[in-house]
C-alpha cells in the first residue's frame, strides 16, 4: 500500500524512509527485506532500481501518482544524504544524475522531476548546481523538443545562474554549448545560433581560440545564409571571428564575411569567382548569397546620398532598371530603408537607411542627433514651465480680484444696512 509506504505503519506511526524504501523494493522484487539499512545502501537500492520504480503498475492515476511517491521519497532520501557532514556531493549528485538519465524513453518527465527536486536540494552549491542543470539540458535534447523547451525557459538569466554557481568560463562554455548543440537538434535555428554567439563572446580579450575557430566559421556561414541578418558588425566585433584571418584554412571564410559586411556586388562577384569551389563548399546558397549582397549594395548607395536615380540602382544591383522598383520593396520590407519611389521621375527618396557597419563617423552622427533631441527637450520643457508660471499667475490675479469683489460685496452690505438702520430711526424719532 502506498499510503503505507509514504506516511507510515498501520498503526500510523512514522518510519524510517530509507527503511521503508527499501522493504518497498524488496517487496516489489519478491526478496526478503532488511530490519534495518543504512541511508546510503537505500539510496543506491533505489538507483539500481530506478527503473522499475519509474514504472507504473497501469496508466491509472492512482498508479501514476504512487509513482510520483515514490521518487519524491528517494530524493528525500538523497536530501538526507546531501546533508550530512562530510557528504561527497559531487559523487553522490553525478551517482544520481547517472542513472535518472540512463533512459530518456521511460518515463522522462519524471526523469527531468527528480533532478529538478535535487537541483533545489543542493542549494549553495553552484558545482552541483552546474552539474544537475547541464545534465538536464542534455536529456531534455535527447527526451524532446517538448521538455526541452521547458528546461530552457529557464535559461533567460543564465549569466545570473553562471554568477550564483560561480563557475569558470570553461564551464561556461561548456553550458552554452551543450544549448546551441541541443537547440541544433530539435531544428531551432535562430536559437541554437543565439547561443553559439554566446559561446563565441565568451573569448573576448582571450588568447587561445583554437576550441572556437570551427564555431566561429559555423556562426558566419549561418549569419550569412540566415535571410533576416542583414548587418555583420557585430560578427566583425567577435575575437574568435578575428581568429579565423589568421587560420590558413578559415582565411576566406573571414574575407566573406569582411564582403558582406562592408563590400558591394562586385567584390563578391571577384571573389566568387576565385573561390566559388570553397564558397560552394560552405554550403551556401548562390541565388540567397547574390540577393543578400545585391540588398546591402542597395543600402550603401543609398547611405551615400538622399535622391536615388532608377538607373544609378540598376547599374549597381547589376539588374535591369524594370527589377529596381521590386529591389526596392525587398529592401523596405527587409527594414534595411526607408524610401519612395516616384515612377515618373524614376528616382527613389532615402529618408532613412540602415548603416551596414556602425564606425565612428555613426557614432558621432548618433551623438549629435542625441545632443539635438536632448536640447529640444529642454527646451520644450522650459515652454512648458513658463506656460506654467503664467497661468498660474493668470489664475493669481483671478483669484484676487474675486477676493476684492467679496469683500466690496460685504461692505456695500454692512453699508446697506447702516443706512436702514439710520432712516429707521430718524424715523422713529419724527413720529
Amino acid at each position: 500500500d502506498m499510503a503505507t509506504f509514504i506516511f507510515g505503519d498501520e498503526s500510523g506511526t512514522a518510519v524510517d524512509p530509507a527503511l521503508d524504501l527499501a522493504r518497498y523494493i524488496h517487496a516489489m522484487n519478491g526478496t526478503d527485506a532488511p530490519s534495518q539499512i543504512q541511508e546510503s545502501e537505500a539510496f543506491d537500492l533505489a538507483l539500481q532500481n530506478i527503473d522499475k520504480l519509474l514504472t507504473p503498475a497501469s496508466e491509472k492515476e492512482k498508479d501514476r501518482e504512487a509513482v510520483d511517491s515514490v521518487i519524491s521519497v528517494v530524493c528525500s532520501v538523497f536530501q538526507r544524504i546531501f546533508l550530512k557532514p562530510g557528504a561527497n556531493v559531487s559523487q553522490l549528485v553525478e551517482k544520481f544524475v547517472n542513472k535518472i538519465t540512463s533512459n530518456s524513453s521511460a518515463q522522462p518527465s519524471l526523469r527531468l522531476k527528480a533532478m529538478s527536486t535535487i537541483y533545489n536540494v543542493v542549494n549553495g552549491n553552484g558545482e552541483a548546481r552546474f552539474s544537475i542543470f547541464l545534465s538536464m539540458v542534455n536529456f531534455a535534447s535527447a527526451a524532446g523538443k517538448d521538455l526541452l523547451s521547458m528546461v530552457l525557459s529557464h535559461c533567460s538569466n543564465l549569466e545570473s545562474m553562471f554568477t550564483e554557481w560561480a563557475v569558470d568560463i570553461e564551464k561556461q562554455r561548456l553550458m552554452f554549448s551543450a544549448i546551441f548543440e541541443a537547440l541544433k537538434k530539435h531544428d531551432n535555428r535562430d536559437g541554437a545560433h543565439e547561443y553559439r554567439l554566446k559561446f563565441l563572446r565568451s573569448f573576448q580579450g582571450g588568447k587561445d581560440f583554437s576550441s572556437a575557430l570551427a564555431h566561429a566559421q559555423t556562426a558566419v556561414v549561418e549569419a550569412i545564409a540566415n535571410p533576416k541578418i542583414y548587418l555583420f558588425d557585430y560578427y566583425m566585433d567577435l575575437d574568435a571571428v578575428k581568429a579565423l584571418k589568421a587560420d590558413p584554412s578559415r582565411t576566406k571564410v573571414f574575407d566573406l564575411l569582411h564582403i558582406f559586411a562592408y563590400d558591394d556586388l562586385d567584390v563578391y562577384n571577384k571573389f566568387y569567382k576565385e573561390n566559388s569551389a570553397f564558397i560552394d563548399g560552405l554550403g551556401l546558397s548562390m541565388e540567397e548569397s547574390l540577393r543578400k549582397i545585391r540588398l546591402l549594395s542597395l543600402c550603401s548607395l543609398a547611405s551615400s546620398k538622399a535622391t536615388l536615380k532608377y538607373s544609378e540602382i540598376a547599374s549597381s544591383m547589376q539588374i535591369l532598371e524594370s527589377e529596381v522598383e521590386s529591389w526596392v520593396i525587398k529592401a523596405i520590407t527587409a527594414k534595411l530603408m526607408d524610401a519612395k519611389m516616384d515612377q515618373i521621375t524614376k528616382t527613389v527618396a532615402v529618408n532613412h537607411c540602415a548603416d551596414r557597419v556602425f564606425t565612428t563617423k555613426q557614432w558621432v552622427s548618433l551623438r549629435e542627433k542625441l545632443s539635438t533631441w536632448r536640447d529640444s527637450m529642454r527646451n520644450l520643457l522650459a515652454s512648458i514651465e513658463t506656460a506654467r508660471q503664467t497661468q498660474l499667475q493668470e489664475l493669481q490675479r483671478a483669484a484676487d480680484f474675486l477676493h476684492l469683489v467679496y469683500t466690496t460685496s460685504i461692505h456695500i452690505g454692512l453699508l446697506c444696512l447702516l443706512s436702514a438702520a439710520f432712516r429707521a430711526g430718524v424715523r422713529a424719532q419724527l413720529n
